[in-house]
């Protein structure tokens, strides 16, 4: 009888510091610290070929013709009412003495906007407002500089903490300051996450 007690203590201890999938986005993690693979997974579906991508494949290396189109963007564990932001970059790793890697982005597609329900139903290209227009992956070119490693690429969900955003055009895709632009929406901590990610080679 004791040992019953006991554990049904321990339960009711433990419970609430078991994670959620579902949880509440109170910050942002700043960009030299994501990961494509580490968060809540989206999946993507491309219509035309039936490829998929999802947890159980992300990171993989895939041929750039996967992508030719902009995919259907399907993700589970929206907040009811809300609004995201999807950011779809490639990303470039630079060695550093420090434990993160420092990256820097270029820029593949931006949409702001995007209500709950287009992810939990599918979102296509049509849905959400389009900063900036959808740019296809490419396999690295012959003249960069190749340490033998597949270009990397990555799609990033944020939650819109207050709604929705009228954030400004990147100057530019091939600097794409992701910190920087976060920083420029108004009000401050506009955007919270990554909530979702997903991301593959090429």
């Amino acid at each position: 009888m004791v040992r019953c007690v006991v554990f049904v203590l321990f339960v009711a201890l433990t419970l609430p510091s078991v994670p959620m999938v579902r949880a509440i986005c109170t910050s942002s993690i700043t960009a030299d610290r994501v990961s494509s693979c580490a968060f809540n997974p989206l999946l993507l579906l491309v219509e035309r070929s039936g490829w998929v991508l999802s947890r159980q494949n992300c990171g993989e290396t895939i041929g750039p013709e996967a992508f030719d189109v902009p995919p259907i963007v399907y993700y589970d564990y929206t907040e009811p009412d809300h609004l995201y932001t999807l950011v779809f970059v490639e990303e470039h790793i630079h060695p550093s003495d420090s434990d993160f890697s420092e990256r820097s982005f270029s820029l593949q597609w931006l949409v702001v906007n995007i209500p709950e329900s287009s992810l939990a139903n599918g979102m296509r290209y049509i849905d959400g407002d389009t900063i900036v227009d959808y740019l296809s992956p490419v396999p690295r070119s012959a003249d960069d500089d190749d340490d033998g490693q597949p270009t990397r690429y990555g799609f990033y969900l944020y939650e819109q903490v207050y709604g929705t955003i009228y954030p400004p055009t990147p100057s530019t895709r091939e600097y794409f300051n992701l910190d920087g632009w976060i920083s420029t929406i108004y009000p401050e901590a506009a955007l919270c996450g990554p909530v979702a990610s997903i991301g593959f080679g090429v």
